[in-house]
């Protein structure tokens, strides 16, 4: 069975109306019920998105309205109720002196009441609310900025200039529409706390044009003017800090894996320079790494060999050799949890 998304979103409210008339022994025509779709939608006043973590974002309702019944064709019946793990937000359409219609929503299917509808146009529905919320995210008045840098560990208040200018910014951010995206954060590793008072936003600063704004189990990035993060570094250089130990792996320029022990690893060769993706993924293996405890000593047994990485840095190669609870990068050892898979889990998704 199809239906359009009006039908879709009304379904509930034809179905009661239906039911009215019968009781009263009148019979509902089409047109009644179109003049009746027509007369809800129009008495929709907000329409927000709640993530899955309770939070909420209201949408720019003239746009919504408007671009609502080109929404939704191919919607299919489903007997399949949407299971509460494959839900991603919820849409709420409230309505003047009438209670406010609920869609929950998930990547491949929506529920409205008792239906749940699958097929093309619950897909295409789904990415279309998405695109609105993520609109809506950035659309909000923010009154203040707190500025971190999260792999220098730390953090700077920002005034209400540098404020306008990053909310200007956002205003005129662009969606990434491709969701696959496996882009990891470029060193510094620069996040946005940004206070309102409608709900704080955090966003994360993922290349120089590219932001990431979580929202429950959603994740909206967008493109960004690329000055935004010059003017970043100037607020908060990321040169005034003290080096710690690993902190010169983030300037190699490539990661080379070698099968040296027991752990199942291919030889593999990362080119840093080749993309931000790249780039990305070799600062995240330097972030994994720094979760390591240093040691005071060598460990007495530290166990088998597993791999090595070798690290290109200003021309001189970098090594560190995996042990199934250790790692030792020149003469120093440290303790990890299964870090020796988590890096090579890295390699092995850059690849897909």
């Amino acid at each position: 069975m199809k239906s359009s998304l009006r039908a879709y979103l009304l379904s509930v409210l034809v179905a009661s109306m239906v039911m009215t008339g019968c009781a009263q022994g009148s019979k509902v025509t089409e047109t009644d019920m179109r003049d009746r779709i027509e007369t809800e939608l129009g008495a929709v006043e907000k329409v927000t998105v709640m993530s899955t973590d309770g939070q909420e974002v209201a949408l720019d309702l003239p746009v919504f309205l408007k671009e609502l019944p080109t929404q939704g064709n191919d919607l299919q019946l489903s007997t399949e109720p949407l299971k509460q793990e494959d839900v991603r937000f919820t849409l709420v359409l409230y309505r003047k002196q009438l209670a406010p219609l609920v869609v929950t929503v998930g990547e491949k299917a929506s529920q409205f009441g008792e239906s749940t509808y699958r097929g093309n146009g619950a897909i295409y529905f789904y990415q279309w609310v998405h695109k609105q919320t993520g609109k809506g995210l950035l659309a909000q008045k923010f009154d203040s900025v707190l500025l971190s840098a999260e792999d220098l560990s730390r953090s700077s208040a920002l005034g209400e200039p540098e404020v306008a200018y990053i909310s200007k910014v956002l205003a005129t951010a662009i969606p990434e529409t491709d969701k696959n995206n496996k882009q990891y954060t470029l060193f510094p590793y620069y996040k946005l706390r940004m206070g309102s008072a409608q709900r704080p936003l955090e966003v994360t600063v993922l290349t120089p044009t590219l932001i990431s704004v979580p929202f429950g189990r959603e994740k909206h990035n967008f493109h960004v003017d690329g000055k935004l993060f010059s003017r970043l570094t100037e607020w908060l250089p990321p040169g005034e800090k003290e080096e710690r130990p690993l902190d010169p792996l983030f300037k190699a320029t490539r990661i080379r894996v070698e099968k040296t022990g027991e752990m199942a690893v291919e030889k593999r060769e990362l080119d840093v320079t080749q993309t931000t993706v790249e780039q990305g993924t070799a600062h995240q293996i330097v972030r994994l790494l720094q979760t390591g405890v240093l040691m005071k000593e060598a460990p007495p047994s530290p166990g088998t060999e597993q791999f090595q990485l070798h690290f290109l840095v200003n021309g001189t190669e970098r090594s560190i050799v995996f042990y199934p609870r250790y790692f030792k990068l020149d003469q120093s050892w440290y303790a990890h949890s299964e870090l020796d898979q988590n890096v090579w889990k890295l390699f092995e998704n850059l690849r897909m």
